[in-house]
């Protein structure tokens, strides 16, 4: 049994407390266990409507007269809508079951704007109506049967929402679009008085009547204006009005005018505005009742902030009164560099989406599969992960990809970083990185035609959106698809293609082992560049599955790789993507399993038993130190403005590598309130914090790290006197307030109750002996029989602005 290298042996100082706990129940000390999003879990399928499958030729053309620029269907041109609807995507739901997916995520189907600027709104993203499905796709009740038929099969349907746009209506008086930035023509109210949109932006807390009245004639730096025929043309009615537009020009997508300027002519909603927070909730509120499971969110980035704290919550909280709380939103935040301490932005310390499309696992997994990256910079980007750790969310809800609609086909790309490669060759490197993406932590993504070996033609966008059925567009008749015979011209459904029974294989391994869907993720040392490796344990079952992967087009590789088993402990053979896969049946004296691979092959390998008790590990925290004064500075990223964070990490020494860090704070003004920061599954055991809007500076706090090796032994470290200092830029969701537990759990017959204030709405969960209860999520738990042995319940009180954890309660006989 080997320690992970990142971990190194403590000398415990004296100014630290310290105390272990061996063989006791997790709720005497502040254990909570990691998060699992009850939504996550999922394989996702990615699909553009339009071009999957055409089950009536009838809404070809919407409903709308004249020729191919007025209606928008022309399947000769791939900028134009080719025919695909719901009725065809529902007559195909079984090739989606047999291929392993739980999801389908769809395009958004809301009613588009036919034609824009000589191409037609196939894609989804110029929306008139937002309460009507595109008539290209079929009707509202052909959506719904889809719903209810993939419900039927188990799989869920997520939608693509987009709030920061609709489609190019207004124009502007002149004829002028380039921007004009807020420092020439500061926004103005009615009156003509410059006002801080951002100082007013309604975030579902504050006051809405605090934002001015605007007018078309002095507020906005172009006057806004709209052609007659178009003047109703927006569904609902209030999207009419262009005062609840930025009305500045045209994005370049860099600074300010990322949040404030059109993409290209669409007209960019005003969405500090609280009429268009209000106005957007109502809408994807509505949509709630077809029974959708998910949102992802289009052009995250490119909204302000508060609009997502006030809009986000809502939705979610409709969700929970519909009885779904699994319902989960993922944003698209498009980042150059994939940098998680960016994209976790979105879904931590007081933005509230659930989770984010992982474009660092996008850009990680091409450099390692496809421009042959070394195992060890793969393994340093998974290590970043405790970025998108806090009190309600974590990595593994992010949704992995390695291609899509924007940026292009994997194929595509592997073809770019391998001139001259043959078929055959590409073919192993999109079956190795398929085999990343579905092993890997994360929520995985297969764009539609990857699994039939689809590439493109010349790159990204329109390039990369061939029709499933045959293709009719000469840039697309004749494209070649890898791993098989067939080209554009030809159906693309065949379930025997070699992609699509590897992604088959691995979605059922998914399925069949919880440890490969949401179990905790340790990166595996190895001394060969050409491999990586990587160990999946579910917390309940506490077995270890061990994946590794060779990268080598021309190598075979003979390694030893890490584990968290004992000397001697066996790990069977799961799943081999080669016969020539091959590992020891035991683990060595030093608890690492010697594997073989061939080029360009992986395999899986899952221990025979679940892992042993370990001795007790010793834990310190290494940051921030006591005493210490914590200064938080902004970071803006293109017009949006973030507080900046610490990170507040544990040391673990000792061990088999495998457990949880529990961090919680304590504020001196609060004694006994313990704020829950999150719980880290893997090293480096860290969190990345930032206060929340309600502690004020100078608050003194301690903070607390726990670990929980998950077979009953706990250890306890803590740090006192830090002090948050002071801060650049308003915290969190300004207004919002901390969970305030104002009576301790107590016991009425077999009732356990809590009673918190904060602001609302509040989400409970209650735990036993550190473990959460499935469906305990009321302000009361009711004890189904007199209990049998003595257990320790808590509960989480969680709303917008933070989670806090309940002293526990003892029951017993």
């Amino acid at each position: 049994m080997i320690t992970p290298r990142f971990l190194r042996r403590l000398s415990l100082p004296l100014l630290l407390v310290s105390t272990a706990l061996a063989d006791a129940p997790a709720g005497g000390f502040a254990v909570v266990p990691r998060f699992t999003h009850p939504g996550a879990g999922q394989t996702f399928y990615f699909v553009l409507t339009d071009r999957f499958a055409n089950g009536r030729t009838d809404n070809d053309t919407g409903g709308y007269s004249g020729g191919p620029e007025a209606h928008g269907f022309d399947p000769t041109k791939i900028s134009h809508y080719h025919g695909g609807d719901f009725a065809g995507l529902t007559a195909k739901l079984d090739y989606l079951k047999g291929l392993g997916i739980t999801a389908v995520w769809l395009t958004p189907p809301l009613k588009n704007k036919p034609m824009q600027q000589g191409t037609a709104g196939y894609h989804g993203y110029w929306i008139t109506d937002f309460t009507q499905m595109d008539p290209h796709l079929g009707t509202n009740d052909e959506f719904r049967e889809l719903v209810r038929q993939a419900h039927a099969r188990g799989m869920k349907v997520f939608m693509d929402i987009i709030t920061n746009h609709t489609a190019d209506v207004i124009q502007y008086t002149g004829g002028v679009h380039d921007y004009v930035s807020k420092k020439t023509a500061p926004y103005r109210d009615a009156q003509g008085r410059a006002f801080d949109e951002m100082a007013v932006a309604f975030n579902g807390v504050n006051d809405p009547s605090a934002f001015p009245a605007l007018s078309v004639e002095t507020s906005f730096a172009y006057r806004p204006e709209v052609p007659e025929a178009e003047k109703a043309v927006k569904v609902p009615a209030w999207l009419n009005d262009v005062t609840y537009y930025h009305n500045r020009g045209n994005t370049t997508f860099v600074g300010e005018n990322s949040v404030h300027g059109d993409f290209v002519g669409l007209d960019d909603l005003f969405t500090e505005h609280p009429r268009v927070v209000q106005g957007m909730t109502e809408i994807f509120s509505t949509w709630l009742e077809t029974g959708v499971d998910g949102y992802r969110i289009d052009t995250m980035r490119h909204v302000n902030n508060a609009f997502w704290q006030g809009f986000l919550p809502a939705i979610s909280a409709r969700a929970r009164e519909l009885g779904r709380p699994d319902f989960l939103h993922f944003g698209e935040v498009y980042n150059d560099a994939g940098d998680p301490s960016v994209l976790s932005e979105f879904s931590t310390g007081g933005m509230p989406a659930d989770t984010t499309l992982d474009f660092g696992f996008f850009l990680a997994a091409r450099k390692f599969v496809s421009q042959a990256g070394s195992g060890a910079a793969l393994a340093d980007f998974f290590l970043r992960d405790d970025y998108y750790t806090d009190h309600d969310s974590n990595v593994h809800s992010t949704t992995t990809f390695l291609g899509n609609h924007d940026a292009g086909r994997f194929a595509y790309f592997l073809q770019q970083d391998n001139p001259g490669a043959s078929p055959a060759l590409l073919a192993d490197l999109a079956k190795l990185g398929h085999g990343l993406l579905l092993l890997a932590r994360g929520q995985p993504v297969i764009y539609y035609g990857d699994e039939q070996g689809m590439i493109g033609r010349g790159g990204n966008d329109m390039q990369a959106r061939e029709s499933m059925f045959a293709a009719q567009a000469p840039d697309f008749n004749t494209a070649a698809l890898l791993a098989t015979t067939r080209r554009g011209a030809d159906d693309k459904f065949d379930a025997a293609h070699p992609f699509y029974r590897l992604i088959a294989e691995l979605s059922a391994l998914r399925a069949g082992h919880p440890a490969l869907r949401t179990g905790a993720m340790l990166p595996r040392p190895t001394t060969q560049q050409d491999a990586f490796a990587f160990s999946r344990i579910d917390r309940r079952e506490r077995v270890e599955y061990l994946a590794v992967f060779n990268n080598s087009r021309t190598q075979s590789l003979t390694l030893a790789v890490p584990t968290s088993q004992k000397p001697g402990a066996k790990l069977a053979p799961l799943y081999a993507s080669h016969p020539q896969a091959s590992a020891q049946s035991a683990v060595d004296g030093e608890g690492r399993m010697t594997v073989s691979l061939p080029p360009l092959q992986f395999g899986v390998w899952r221990a025979v038993t679940p892992l042993a008790k370990t001795s007790p590990v010793a834990i310190q925290l290494v940051n921030p130190a006591p005493g210490a004064a914590l200064k938080f500075t902004k970071r803006e990223i293109d017009g949006l403005v973030f507080p900046s964070r610490v990170e507040i990490r544990a040391d673990v020494a000792g061990g088999d590598g495998f457990g949880e860090v529990t961090f919680t704070l304590e504020r001196a003004s609060r004694p006994g309130q313990i704020e829950y920061l999150g719980t880290d599954d893997a090293a480096p055991y860290r969190v990345f914090w930032r206060p929340p809007p309600d502690l004020t500076p100078g608050e003194k706090l301690t903070l607390t790290a726990t670990h929980h090796d998950l077979r009953g032994v706990s250890n306890r470290t803590e740090v006192t006197d830090v002090v948050f200092a002071s801060t650049e830029v308003p915290l969190g969701i300004v207004g919002a307030k901390v969970p305030v537990i104002t009576r301790q759990p107590g016991r009425i017959g077999n009732v356990l109750s809590v009673e918190a204030e904060g602001s609302g709405p509040l989400e409970y969960q209650w735990l036993c002996d550190g473990e959460e209860m499935s469906g305990a999520t009321q302000v009361t738990f009711t004890l189904m029989s007199p209990p049998k042995a003595k257990a320790s319940y808590r509960v989480l009180v969680r709303n917008r602005a933070g989670t806090t954890l309940s002293a526990p309660v003892d029951v017993g006989p």
